[in-house]
């Protein structure tokens, strides 16, 4: 369940993981909040494509317009308006949203045996498909925001709106209720106008204006039945749909400018690995981070990569120790003290890499959080008085990572040296792969990676 999760959360949560096989030594909580302070929440596992954020924000263009629309072919039909009482409020703009998005994943299906349509990466497209191949059920389209009319299960956080949410906040496009009204979202729409119909031959234009008619018209007027038969959507509008959301490279090619501009992800830590990736997207995040380090930076954007750099060895080191007292059924501390041997490490190891990140629970970006309270634990645990007492520490702090999730824990250390797994072991890796000094985590390197080549706006 975590990984599910982690995709409703757009800022992970360890401890309300219930899968006790997801991240054992909890270390997730801690490195994510690093590689968010890079990023400044603008990606993460769930938001990282060019494509989806600009539908997302299309999306939100077309709701924000109708919601301020004041004439009368904008006003609600008198079912919507006893449901909803005023275009206004959360759920009647949910509602638009999950519309919005089917219709455009409906869109895709219709068109995706067309030239540069690429249906790799729509959120809900396998759901869709199935929908679409129903003889005897074709898709059609509800309006709600309830769960008869999402095509994918917990569409509000699951979907594109979801998904990509946080980062618009973090942005200043709206607020968790999604007003968008405020006088600080003002620039940000000004900018937002002037990609979606600033140009108005352009694809993106072209969509807008047919699809605010049609969801103008959805919303005024009763759909027969309550279900609107996706066969009757007009072609034109899904064929614009198709064209202008073709596939992340496209998008890339018309709004590299408009995201870099909103996201500043070309600026400061991030954009020396954006410069880097843009150069090569052939690297390890290890890579990415090592050239980046070699930017001139201002010291307080150094200091994020910096930070990175120094951390992982030591997370990494804890993960490997933990894997090798989990690797076998039954076996000592002494059995495990072997093996980190093999791998290159003895009981000063540890220490060693834990000197460089003392201070770090306590940085801004992490301080007075569940991650913070677990590297603090880890760093206990990475300086008892010897290996052996390091084992011993790994296990309790493990425990209580598993208690923290209602979890029981994989193993135990008797007190004569013997540990047992309870668990199913774990796969032991080459000491060739996990030298000292390697990486583990990703930092959301490969996400970043996959936005910084959709705004190339070609096929990599």
């Amino acid at each position: 369940m975590a990984h599910l999760l982690e995709k409703v959360l757009t800022q992970y949560d360890d401890t309300l993981s219930s899968d006790s096989y997801i991240d054992p030594v909890g270390t997730l909580i801690i490195w994510s909040a690093f590689g968010r302070q890079v990023f400044r929440n603008r990606i993460n596992s769930i938001s990282n494509d060019v494509r989806n954020f600009t539908l997302n924000l299309f999306n939100h263009y077309l709701v924000k317009k109708l919601v301020e629309d004041d004439g009368d072919g904008a006003q609600l039909s008198h079912a919507l308006a006893r449901r909803y009482q005023s275009k206004d409020s959360l759920n009647f703009k949910q509602a638009c949203l999950l519309f919005l998005e089917n219709v455009f994943v409906f869109s895709i299906l219709r068109h995706e045996k067309s030239q540069d349509v690429e249906s790799t990466g729509i959120l809900g497209i396998s759901n869709a498909r199935r929908l679409w191949g129903n003889e005897d059920r074709p898709p059609a389209l509800i309006f709600t925001h309830e769960s008869a009319g999402q095509i994918l299960v917990r569409q509000l956080g699951l979907g594109v709106s979801g998904r990509y949410k946080t980062p618009l906040m973090e942005m200043g496009f709206f607020d968790g209720n999604y007003h968008y009204h405020k006088p600080a979202f003002q620039s940000r729409w000004a900018d937002a106008e002037r990609l979606i119909i600033g140009q108005p031959k352009s694809l993106l234009s072209k969509v807008a204006r047919k699809a605010y008619d049609f969801l103008k018209e959805c919303v005024s007027q009763p759909i027969q039945g309550g279900k609107l038969p996706f066969a009757d959507v007009p072609a034109d509008l899904t064929r614009a749909y198709a064209r202008a959301f073709a596939s992340p490279q496209a998008v890339g090619s018309y709004a590299k400018d408009f995201w870099l501009l909103q996201t500043e992800l070309n600026q400061g830590a991030a954009g020396a690995i954006f410069d880097v990736l843009e150069k090569t997207d052939d690297l390890s995040p290890q890579g990415a981070i090592e050239q980046a380090l070699s930017y001139d930076l201002a010291p307080e954007e150094k200091a994020k990569l910096e930070h990175i750099v120094h951390l992982e060895p030591f997370l990494a080191d804890c993960s490997l120790l933990f894997t090798l007292m989990a690797s076998r059924r039954t076996q000592s501390t002494d059995d495990v003290a072997n093996a980190w041997a093999n791998f290159g490490r003895d009981a000063t190891r540890l220490p060693g890499v834990s000197s460089a990140v003392s201070d770090y629970a306590d940085l801004p970006a992490i301080k007075g959080t569940e991650g913070a309270k677990r590297l603090k634990q880890l760093l206990k645990a990475a300086n008892a008085n010897s290996l052996d007492d390091q084992i011993r520490e790994m296990a309790n702090y493990h425990g209580s990572v598993m208690q923290s999730r209602g979890q029981v824990s994989w193993l135990n250390v008797s007190s004569g040296g013997a540990i047992n797994v309870h668990a199913r072991t774990v796969f032991l890796p080459e000491p060739d792969s996990r030298a000292p000094g390697s990486w583990l985590n990703s930092y959301y390197l490969p996400q970043f990676s996959s936005f910084v080549n959709g705004l190339r706006g070609a096929v990599v």
